[in-house]
C-alpha cells in the first residue's frame, strides 16, 4: 500500500522532517536533486541541450541544485528564472549561490530561449500552485509544451507545473511532463484525472521524507502491485470454503450481464455462483455458465425463491442487466430491506433506486455500490461535471451519507468508506471502457467478499484486480481490441 497526499500533507511531512527529524530542508533538497539525477541516468535520456526551469520556492531549489549536479560532472544547463531572484526562498537562494560558485558563466534568463532543447526540466511550481500561472511563467510553461511537441523530453520535479497538486484540477495550463519524479509521496494531482493526463509517467523516490515523517495516517491510498493479488487458497477445502455468491441480474434478452458476472466471479475464486434471473435466460445461463446453479423467476412472482435463495448464499449481487421492470423494482427494494447477507449493487439495482436512495442506508449489513458517473449523478442529483471535477469528495460524502461503501467509477476509480478513507486505483486503461467491463468488476467484488475479505479490502483489490487483468488484456490484444470477456481471461 501507498499512501496518497494532499498538498497540505505533503507540505506538513517535508516541515515535520526538517523541525522533528532534523533532516534540513537542505539536505532533503539535495537529495531530490540526485534522485531526478539519478532517474535522468536511469531512462538514459539526453543529458544535453537541457532547459531547466524554477520558480522562486524550494521546487525552484531542487533545479538549480540539479543544474549544480549536473554542471559538477562538466554538463551545463540553461536556467531560466521567470520570477528573477528577487522572491527566491532561502534555501533557493542558497542553491543559486552554490550554482553561480561552481559555474559562474552558466546562462539565466528570465524567458525560455528560442533555441532547441533535448531535455526540459520543469521545476516551477511543485505542489504549491493554487491559482493560475500568469505573466513570464505562463510563458515558460507554454514554451516548454511547444518544444515537447518538437520532441524534447520534459520531466518534471514532484508534479507538473499548473496541475492542482491536491485536486488533479488544471489551474489554465500544465506542463506535459513525459516523467515525473515524485518525492516521497505521491500527491492528488499525480494521479486524479485531469491532472494524471500530464503526468505519462511517475517514479517516486525517497529522499529522507517517510512515513514517520507523517503526523496521522493518510486518509487516503493505492494498492501497491505486490499488494494485488487474489486470496490465499487453503489446501484441505471444498466448493463451500471459498464462498457462495447469489447473483440477481439479467432480464428477458438481457443476458449477457449476468453470463459476464458470474464467469467473473468463478475466475476470481468463489467456491458457487448461484444466478437468480428472469425465466426466458435458463437455457442460456446453463449454456454458457454451466458450472453455476440457475434459478429462475416469472415476472408475476419475482421473490418467489429469493429467502431460499437468501438462505443459501454468503453475499447477494445485484443489478448487471437486470432492467427497470416492476419485477426488478420489487427485487432491488426487496434485497436492499430485507438480505442477510453484504450487497454489491451495480447498474440497474442502482438507477432504481435514484428513485429513493435511502433505501441504501442499512445499519445491519454491509452494502457496496458501484456506480459510474452518470449513475452517481441519478442517485445524488448533482452533474456529471460536478461529479468529475469532485470524484473523491463524491465518493467520500456519498459513503458517509449513506453509510455504505462507494466505488465511483470513472478513468480513475474511487473507492470511499463511510469513516472517509479511501483508495485510488491506480490500475487500468481506455481499453476497459467497454460494454460490461461494470458488470464483470461486480463478479470480483462479490467473489472476493465471499472468500471472506471485509468490505472496504473487497471492494479495492477487486478494483485493482479488475484494473491489472485490463492492463494484460490490453497488453495482449491492444486497447482497441479489449471486451469484457478478455478482461475475465487476464484474471490472476
Amino acid at each position: 500500500m501507498e499512501y496518497i497526499l494532499t498538498a497540505g500533507e505533503k507540505h506538513l511531512a517535508d516541515s515535520y522532517t526538517s523541525e522533528k527529524m532534523f533532516v534540513s530542508s537542505e539536505v532533503l533538497m539535495e537529495r531530490a536533486a540526485l534522485a531526478v539525477y539519478d532517474v535522468l541516468l536511469e531512462k538514459k535520456l539526453p543529458l544535453k541541450k537541457i532547459c531547466i526551469a524554477c520558480g522562486p520556492g524550494n521546487n525552484g531549489g531542487d533545479g538549480l541544485a540539479l543544474a549544480r549536479i549536473l554542471a559538477e560532472r562538466g554538463i551545463i544547463a540553461d536556467i531560466v528564472l521567470p520570477g528573477g531572484t528577487e522572491k527566491m526562498s532561502d534555501t533557493e537562494r542558497l542553491q543559486y549561490r552554490a550554482l553561480k560558485a561552481l559555474c559562474s558563466e552558466i546562462s539565466t534568463t528570465t524567458a525560455v530561449p528560442e533555441k532547441e532543447y533535448t531535455l526540459l526540466i520543469d521545476a516551477l511550481f511543485g505542489i504549491s500552485l493554487n491559482r493560475n500561472p500568469e505573466g513570464s511563467f505562463l510563458d515558460a510553461i507554454r514554451a516548454f509544451n511547444l518544444l515537447h511537441d518538437r520532441g524534447a523530453v520534459t520531466v518534471s520535479l514532484d508534479i507538473p507545473s499548473g496541475v492542482n497538486a491536491s485536486t488533479g484540477q488544471i489551474c489554465g495550463t500544465a506542463v506535459l511532463a513525459d516523467i515525473t519524479v515524485a518525492f516521497a509521496f505521491k500527491c492528488m494531482g499525480n494521479v486524479l484525472f485531469p491532472g494524471a493526463t500530464f503526468n505519462n509517467e511517475i517514479i517516486r523516490k525517497d529522499i529522507g521524507i517517510t512515513s514517520l515523517s507523517l503526523t496521522k495516517e493518510p486518509r487516503v491510498s493505492a494498492l501497491s502491485d505486490e499488494d494485488i493479488v487474489l486470496p490465499e487458497r487453503i489446501r484441505y477445502s471444498n466448493k463451500g470454503t471459498f464462498g457462495k455468491v447469489l447473483l440477481i441480474a439479467g432480464s428477458k434478452k438481457m443476458s449477457g450481464a449476468a453470463v459476464l458476472s458470474a464467469n467473473a466471479a468463478f475466475r476470481s475464486g468463489c467456491g458457487m455462483v448461484r444466478v437468480y434471473t428472469a425465466s426466458e435466460n435458463r437455457e442460456i445461463l446453463q449454456e454458457t455458465v454451466p458450472e453455476a446453479i440457475v434459478n429462475v423467476y416469472d415476472d408475476d412472482d419475482p421473490l418467489r425463491d429469493i429467502t431460499e435463495c437468501f438462505d443459501w448464499c454468503d453475499v447477494v449481487a445485484i443489478g448487471p442487466g437486470l432492467s427497470f421492470s416492476d419485477p426488478a423494482k420489487k427485487l432491488v427494494r426487496y434485497v436492499f430491506e430485507n438480505s442477510p447477507v453484504p450487497i454489491v449493487a451495480d447498474a440497474d439495482a442502482l438507477n432504481i433506486a435514484s428513485d429513493d436512495p435511502g433505501m441504501l442506508i442499512n445499519e445491519s449489513r454491509d452494502i457496496i455500490i458501484t456506480p459510474h458517473v452518470g449513475e452517481m449523478s441519478r442517485l445524488t442529483g448533482l452533474s456529471v461535471i460536478d461529479i468529475t471535477g469532485h470524484l473523491l469528495g463524491t465518493a467520500i460524502d456519498f459513503a458517509e451519507s449513506y453509510n455504505v461503501i462507494c466505488v465511483l467509477k470513472d478513468a480513475r476509480t474511487v473507492i470511499a468508506d463511510p469513516s472517509k478513507k479511501a483508495c485510488i486505483n491506480l490500475n487500468g486503461n481506455s481499453g476497459m471502457a467497454t460494454a460490461g467491463s461494470g458488470d464483470v468488476l461486480t463478479g470480483i467484488i462479490a467473489s472476493l467478499m465471499a472468500q471472506g475479505l471485509a468490505p472496504f479490502e473487497a471492494a479495492s483489490l477487486g478494483c485493482a484486480i479488475h484494473g491489472k487483468a485490463g492492463d494484460a488484456a490490453s497488453k495482449r490484444l491492444g486497447e482497441h481490441a479489449v471486451m469484457a470477456r478478455d478482461i475475465i481471461e487476464d484474471i490472476r
